[in-house]
């Protein structure tokens, strides 16, 4: 009886997990829609006015290519499947994660440590290849900003 208890809470789990990707994936489809049809045009209108038509098109595409790389990124978040390793609570990681921690300098505030260890998550999440499309389009945009 156990045994079927805990296999309709699996699956109850994995049907909410399931049913919270597909409203991030439509939330996601939807803001593209809208923000193409309302927004784009505008924007590139006012920026043709002012940087030239080349910059106003990459621009435009730079941003839509950030928000749909954050609706991935929630997308994979959330229906990645908890390991133990991150249901066992914070400051039980991994000696890894410990030694990196302490081999790097220490940081004037909780909000360094905290930026350290989202790095090293994500880096662990992402792929190689989706590093290093990240990492591009962060230096496109900070030296736009530049």
């Amino acid at each position: 009886m156990q045994f079927l208890s805990a296999l309709a809470a699996r699956s109850r789990q994995s049907m909410r997990r399931l049913v919270v990707c597909a409203a991030l994936a439509f939330a996601g489809a939807l803001s593209a829609a809208v923000g193409l049809g309302f927004a784009t045009y505008a924007l590139f209108a006012a920026w043709r006015l002012q940087y030239g038509v080349v910059i106003a098109s990459i621009g435009l595409s730079a941003i839509y290519l950030v928000l749909a790389l954050v609706f991935f990124l929630c997308i994979r978040l959330v229906g990645a499947p908890r390991s133990a390793k991150a249901v066992s609570g914070p400051g039980e990681g991994s000696a890894g994660e410990a030694a990196a921690l302490k081999s790097s300098p220490p940081a004037g505030g909780g909000s360094e440590a905290a930026a350290l260890a989202v790095g090293v998550e994500i880096a662990k999440q992402l792929t190689p290849v989706q590093l290093t499309m990240l990492a591009a389009l962060s230096g496109f945009i900070a030296g736009r900003r530049l």
